[in-house]
């Protein structure tokens, strides 16, 4: 299998834990520091985004999808806690989800419209959706406590990926910043991340799948 991955996007990250969960091998191709890499994910997805996931004949887009695909090629571990722990696990992703696609649109995709009299309406209303999104989140981590294990069922899901990958991806953007005009368009977006994420974040950090992400 190979792998279109960006080193530090919380989506790539999510598909290289997966992959780690369910130990499989993978080569990785980067494609923002190799300019074939980039034009082959042009070519591969209609979405030209990474990640992208190419499995023999087959290429898989978006990590959503890949992940699932992942999770019906090798079942075990699964990926989501069964019964409604998982169904929570999808909620919490969701919302992990919605806060990082709205700051990369708000912050990368349409920073040609920063200048636009109508902007600030819009950033501070979706920087607003961000934010609650983000304080849920902060209340669910503390709900058991920041060292209460797995966020659903008893093991590391799909969940945790998610939401670690998210964190990890909001932390790492101030310094970023200085050296990368895009994360400092993100930054400056407004947006506060809640302590409660980065100390619930904390456990994890030592795992030697999360060490392994670089």
């Amino acid at each position: 299998m190979i792998l279109y991955h960006f080193t530090t996007s919380p989506f790539s990250r999510r598909v290289r834990l997966t992959l780690a969960l369910k130990e499989l091998k993978v080569e990785l191709r980067d494609a923002r520091a190799d300019a074939q890499h980039a034009a082959d994910v042009a070519r591969l997805s209609p979405l030209r985004t990474v990640p992208v996931l190419v499995d023999g004949e087959r290429v898989i887009p978006d990590s959503n999808a890949i992940c699932q695909y992942l999770d019906r090629k090798v079942p075990a571990p699964p990926l989501w806690a069964a019964g409604l722990a998982g169904a929570e696990g999808f909620e919490l992703a969701a919302l992990a989800d919605g806060a990082i696609n709205i700051l990369s649109d708000l912050g990368m995709r349409y920073a040609p419209l920063h200048g636009d009299a109508h902007f600030p309406q819009v950033r501070d209303a979706l920087v607003g959706r961000v934010q609650r999104a983000l304080d849920r989140l902060a209340e669910r981590v503390t709900k058991n406590g920041p060292q209460s294990g797995p966020l659903c069922g008893d093991a590391w899901s799909a969940a945790d990926i998610a939401l670690y990958t998210a964190v990890a991806w909001l932390e790492g953007l101030p310094q970023r910043a200085a050296t990368f005009a895009p994360a400092r368009a993100v930054v400056d977006l407004g947006w506060r991340l809640p302590p409660e994420l980065s100390a619930w974040a904390d456990q994890h950090r030592q795992r030697p799948d999360v060490l392994a992400l670089g």
